[in-house]
């Protein structure tokens, strides 16, 4: 596990992209979701904080907070962005997020905190009955809706985690996704359509270097790879034979895009970043 233990100390996705497996589905009928596992665990001490940014676009989506020092005992809560709501509800001024379970929908339809309000995970211990994350919570859901401040577009996502306010007083952040069609929703755990059985991307390894240039490495064969903005539009596709690939993304627009590159009938989609 990864420990966050500083009161300064954030971590954002750019920073802790060495250590964390971005898993990714494939772009299907209904959208493309975006999987990132870190591996290890992110625990978030008292006073500490993870900064997530969903896009890797170095706007931070969602914070969340390990406080320390509050009157009354501990807290989890979160913070969102501009244009970000949390899945939850309001009750007498103060912003509650579900506790949600895997495959509950997160979309237009879900009833969500205030924009941009912080929402109470578990403030004061369980002083508060609105408080859903109460106890020991164990790979509980948490329902985003946030703004991609690059594009203005409106995207949902999920993280699972841990809290154990008032008795370890830890949070575990485990996995997290978002659908990267705009206004398009996700189920709580979605990670898209690869299964665990897709043994083709087995030793797969991706790196955007500092000239730009995308460099691809598989055990098999890579067959070809596509490029789409954030809006979901293609600009890019490489017929493939080697095993090592390198593709320039030189004639890009700086930003953030998903790669889906295809394997012997077999496809993974991943978020890269043109500097």
């Amino acid at each position: 596990m990864k420990k966050i233990t500083s009161k300064k100390l954030t971590q954002r996705l750019a920073q802790y992209g060495a250590m964390s497996a971005a898993v990714m589905a494939a772009a299907d009928a209904n959208g493309q979701v975006v999987y990132t596992d870190l591996e290890p665990d992110l625990v978030i001490d008292v006073a500490g904080q993870f900064d997530l940014d969903y896009t890797n676009d170095t706007f931070v989506n969602i914070t969340i907070a390990n406080p320390d020092g509050l009157a009354g005992g501990n807290a989890a809560i979160v913070f969102t962005s501009s244009g970000g709501a949390l899945a939850g509800f309001t009750s007498a001024g103060y912003q509650y997020p579900f506790l949600m379970a895997a495959d509950d929908a997160i979309d237009a339809a879900t009833g969500y905190t205030a924009t941009g309000a912080r929402g109470d995970l578990n403030y004061y211990g369980c002083a508060y009955s609105n408080s859903q994350w109460c106890g020991d919570v164990t790979d509980g859901y948490l329902g985003v809706k946030f703004l991609n401040l690059s594009t203005g577009t409106t995207h949902y996502g999920w993280v699972r985690m841990d809290t154990d306010v008032g008795g370890d007083n830890l949070m575990v952040v485990k996995d997290y996704a978002f659908e990267a069609t705009p206004d398009t929703g996700i189920a709580a755990g979605d990670q898209g359509s690869l299964g665990l059985n897709d043994t083709a991307f087995d030793g797969f390894k991706y790196l955007v270097d500092s000239a730009n240039n995308l460099s691809l490495r598989a055990a098999s064969a890579l067959e070809q790879v596509v490029l789409h903005n954030v809006l979901g539009q293609e600009i890019m596709s490489r017929q493939l034979s080697g095993t090592n690939e390198s593709i320039s993304l030189a004639s890009l627009e700086t930003g953030v895009y998903i790669a889906t590159v295809n394997i012997e009938g077999q496809t993974k989609s991943f978020q890269i970043v043109k500097r």
